[in-house]
């Protein structure tokens, strides 16, 4: 069931650095129209449902969402985003919270689409994961038909000497030590994408105090002494 976002306060709050990455990652994607005011630049949904289309084109059609000033027809916008495309995503959103974002409520987009570039980022690495697994069961499946092909009596041997019970069991522990290694890998993919950006929150950081720095010894007195004639 998706996670019911219900207010600002469920976002995570964001600091300068982080607004200046988000801001980065924004620029970097085609969309429509210039982005002048933020706030009211998303406020129709329209950019948002272009930026989904940019990273999961299969996931929604753009054409669905028609760019609007009135209040109903930006909330109609949001209401489309929030059945067909959020819940996708494994999250929605309250009527009340689309009303403020359809009336660019100050620093609610930008909360909203750090939220949503991480439902992304995280539905991009299911898929590709769902897409390994898949890979390897077809090699997997692969493999056994040819040793079968190959030698079909060994292998029907070899598989009906073993009583059903113990081949249920042995099923069983195979599945279970699955999944507890996807949620390993998984633990380990979230703990990296964690590390990834304080490392890049701390780049971040140092170079704002390069340039602090700078500014500071361009502003320092020389110490020379002007003598009046």
């Amino acid at each position: 069931m998706p996670v019911v976002t219900k207010n600002m306060d469920d976002l995570e709050v964001l600091e300068e650095s982080e607004l200046e990455e988000l801001y980065s990652w924004v620029d970097k994607i085609p969309l429509s129209r210039p982005k002048r005011n933020i706030a009211r630049d998303f406020s129709d949904g329209v950019l948002v449902a272009e930026i989904v289309k940019y990273f999961m084109p299969k996931v929604i059609d753009v054409h669905n969402y028609t760019a609007g000033n009135s209040t109903p027809q930006k909330m109609q916008n949001w209401f489309l985003l929030n059945r067909k495309v959020f819940t996708k995503l494994n999250f929605q959103l309250t009527e009340d919270l689309i009303r403020e974002l359809c009336l660019a409520k100050q620093g609610l987009v930008e909360r909203f689409l750090m939220h949503l570039r991480s439902k992304i980022e995280r539905a991009m690495w299911d898929m590709t994961k769902g897409a390994e697994e898949r890979n390897q069961i077809a090699q997997h499946q692969a493999k056994s038909s040819q040793r079968m092909h190959t030698n079909p009596k060994a292998s029907k041997s070899n598989f009906n000497d073993r009583p059903e019970a113990d081949q249920n069991i042995s099923e069983a522990l195979y599945e279970e030590k699955e999944q507890e290694c996807l949620a390993k890998e998984e633990t380990i993919q979230i703990l990296q994408a964690k590390v990834r950006r304080l490392e890049h929150l701390l780049h971040l950081k140092d170079i704002r105090i390069e340039d602090l720095q700078s500014r500071f010894e361009n502003t320092r007195p020389t110490g020379k002494v002007i003598v009046k004639r």
